[in-house]
C-alpha cells in the first residue's frame, strides 16, 4: 500500500506553511491595472497615449496604529480622610505637615506585616514619613507655638489619632 507523501508532516507545519505563503501573496506588489504602452506597443496599435495631468495615486504603505505611550507612572496620590482634614484645618503649614506625618505613621505602626513583603512596605513607608523623628519633630514644634493653645492641641491629638 502506497504511503502518501504528506503523512510525515505534522499538520501544525503545514499550517504554518501556508499562512506563510498567504502572507507573501499579500506583499507582493499589486498587478499595474493598465499596462504602459511602449513605443512599441504605440506603433503596433496607432495610439499614442495621452499625457496625464494627475498624478498616479500610489498605496500608502500598511502601517501598524499608532498607540498612544502610556504615561508615566505617578505616585498615587489619596485624598486624607476627613478626621485628618479636620484636624489639619487652619493650621500653619509645618504643623499641618506634622500632624498629617503624625496620623499616618499611627496608621502604619498599627498594621500587621504578614509577610515579608508587607514587612517591606511598612518599613519603607515609616522611613519616607520620617515617623521615628515624630518625638524630635513634636519638641520642636512645641518650642515653636509655645504660646499657641490650639496647635499644641492638635500636635497632641495627632499622636493619638488612628486613621
Amino acid at each position: 500500500m502506497p504511503v502518501h507523501p504528506m503523512a510525515f508532516v505534522p499538520r501544525a507545519s503545514v499550517l504554518v506553511l501556508l499562512l506563510m505563503l498567504q502572507g507573501c501573496e499579500r506583499s507582493a506588489p499589486a498587478p499595474d491595472p493598465a499596462p504602459a504602452l511602449t513605443p512599441a506597443t504605440a506603433t503596433a496599435t496607432g495610439s499614442v497615449p495621452e499625457p496625464s495631468s494627475a498624478p498616479e495615486a500610489v498605496p500608502a504603505p500598511a502601517t501598524a496604529p499608532e498607540v498612544a505611550p502610556e504615561p508615566a507612572a505617578q505616585p498615587e496620590k489619596h485624598e486624607d480622610p476627613p478626621q485628618l482634614v479636620a484636624l489639619r484645618k487652619d493650621m500653619p503649614p509645618d504643623a499641618g505637615d506634622f500632624i498629617r506625618r503624625a496620623v499616618i505613621c499611627n496608621h502604619w505602626a498599627g498594621e500587621e506585616p504578614y509577610d515579608e513583603e508587607r514587612r517591606a512596605q511598612i518599613n519603607a513607608m515609616v522611613q519616607e514619613l520620617r515617623c521615628r523623628e515624630l518625638d524630635a519633630d513634636q519638641a520642636s514644634l512645641r518650642k515653636q507655638y509655645a504660646g499657641n493653645a490650639e496647635v499644641l492641641r492638635r500636635i497632641r491629638q495627632s499622636r493619638s489619632t488612628p486613621l
